[in-house]
């Protein structure tokens, strides 16, 4: 598994999956939110977004990408900063979590994460890095082999750098781009063609593929195994 954190923009991204900073009801909100919404298309996405309803906190749900260079959105629903002591940490790690198994379900070679919770929600910067890291690393991937968590600005980009990590830039990407995975470039072919049968087949790939990131999340098996897994990487974290 080959994981980078790198400076750029994340509605520009063309892996398999974007993760969007979701709140439980699945509204559009600011900052990467906003970006997210309005790249995609802000009418569609808003529109399937109400027919799912609602995502529990640390939880994650996909979409189709729609007009985004990713195929798909997974909205993993982040929690608010309160005092520390209303599972915040352990929510954080499984929004994590929970979105790098979706993907898997979905069979996902690749995936770009921003820095959840670190902005309007008010974690520490260098906690919600922590938190990132150590939730990343410890996925066990079967088939997600690329994954990237992005920062938007140099601010934060220089942060990164002062806890002794690597940040790439843009150009990273536009490297990486023309590598795609045999997955994504079949997908695309099927497109292009501009054929209504393989347009028609392409998007039930998509969605069949969407319908397994949902049912998994649906199992309350499932949600308990991501709470539990995070928080084992807060106390990891804090040094419990």
């Amino acid at each position: 598994m080959d994981f980078v954190i790198e400076k750029g923009n994340i509605v520009n991204c063309n892996t398999d999956a974007i993760v969007l900073p979701a709140n439980e009801l699945l509204k559009e909100g600011s900052g990467t939110s906003n970006a997210i919404f309005s790249a995609a298309g802000r009418k569609k996405l808003s529109e399937e977004c109400k027919r799912i309803g609602k995502c529990e906190t640390g939880m994650s749900v996909p979409t189709p990408g729609y007009k985004l260079p990713a195929k798909y959105i997974i909205h993993a629903v982040v929690p608010k900063w309160i005092d520390g002591e209303h599972n915040e940490y352990e929510l954080l790690s499984s929004a994590y979590l929970s979105a790098l198994n979706v993907a898997e379900k979905m069979k996902c070679a690749s995936i770009t994460f921003p820095l959840l919770s670190s902005g309007n929600n008010g974690f520490d910067r260098g906690l919600a890095l922590n938190i990132a890291v150590e939730s990343i690393k410890s996925f066990n991937a079967q088939y997600l082999k690329d994954i990237r968590l992005i920062v938007y600005t140099e601010e934060i980009a220089v942060f990164v750098k002062s806890q002794g990590l690597d940040v790439v830039d843009s150009e990273y990407d536009q490297k990486r781009e023309k590598k795609q995975n045999e997955r994504k470039a079949y997908f695309e072919q099927i497109l292009d063609k501009g054929k209504e049968v393989f347009k028609e087949k392409a998007i039930d790939v998509l969605q069949l593929a969407i319908q397994e990131g949902v049912d998994y999340m649906k199992d309350p098996e499932n949600i308990k195994k991501m709470i539990d897994a995070g928080r084992k990487i807060a106390n990891k974290v804090l040094k419990k």
